[in-house]
């Protein structure tokens, strides 16, 4: 179904994002012990381990149009690998992506495969360019545990022509959390770099993302958690984004 200001704003997620300039020869090293917080043990960084038997492809850097001359090749990406479909444990999981300066509308589809009527649509205007996520609200129907989603970001230059709309996509798969999961879960702070640690090694990609990000937001001159977020997205052969992308994201008006 098609989610208008009628029936609810989206709680959407802002990610405003300054980064510090980091010295190089302070940050950890990949298999080395790394001490995330006082309270915690050494942890052994380990890559993020993709879930097995859920391959499929995904377009998630958009394509510039030449058909859009107002877009000026707007950059898009999803922070979604590309090469298999990441999942969540969660019913109501935050997207994000980063997007380049543009004036023209964004909307955020996210659909099942077989079904014509979107999960959720949402069209909304930025301000300024940078890392945006955007939480599915909690009066839409949560992902289902076992199904495969698609969502697509797209910058809208034609309402008449999509296809001279930028756009990117990617997928989301919801998994229910193994004992051993939650077990996991259960020893970690909710708030620390470990709980996105856990998430990863279980190959739990969205879930691992938001957690880094939300510490990273608590404490945006904290090294470790800029380096894991970094480290991250390069596990998941993400392009890297520089320290001037991720300044900046704001969502200015839903439409």
């Amino acid at each position: 179904m098609k989610v208008t200001l009628k029936t609810a704003l989206l709680p959407i997620s802002l990610i405003l994002l300054v980064i510090p300039e980091m010295d190089s020869s302070n940050l950890p090293i990949i298999g080395k012990a790394l001490k995330f917080s006082s309270r915690a043990t050494a942890q052994i960084v380990t890559d993020y381990v993709p879930p097995v038997g859920t391959t499929n492809r995904s377009r998630t850097t958009g394509a510039g149009s030449r058909g859009c001359d107002r877009a000026a090749n707007p950059e898009l990406q999803l922070l979604a690998p590309n090469n298999h479909i990441p999942t969540t444990i969660s019913a109501h999981p935050t997207l994000f992506w980063y997007v380049s300066d543009t004036t023209l509308p964004i909307r955020l589809t996210l659909v099942e495969p077989g079904v014509v009527k979107p999960v959720m649509e949402q069209r909304f205007l930025l301000n300024r360019p940078g890392v945006v996520g955007v939480t599915l609200p909690s009066n839409v129907p949560g992902l289902a545990v076992g199904k495969q989603y698609r969502w697509t970001v797209a910058i809208v230059c034609d309402e008449e022509r999509p296809s001279a709309n930028t756009y990117a996509y990617g997928w989301i798969k919801r998994v229910a959390p193994t004992p051993e999961l939650k077990s996991k879960l259960e020893t970690v702070s909710t708030k620390g770099q470990e709980r996105s640690l856990v998430y990863a090694q279980s190959g739990i990609w969205y879930d691992a993302l938001s957690s880094i990000i939300m510490v990273y937001k608590a404490n945006p001159q904290g090294k470790v958690g800029l380096w894991y977020f970094s480290r991250l997205l390069a596990q998941a052969e993400i392009p890297a984004l520089s320290n001037q992308k991720l300044q900046q994201g704001n969502i200015v008006r839903s439409y």
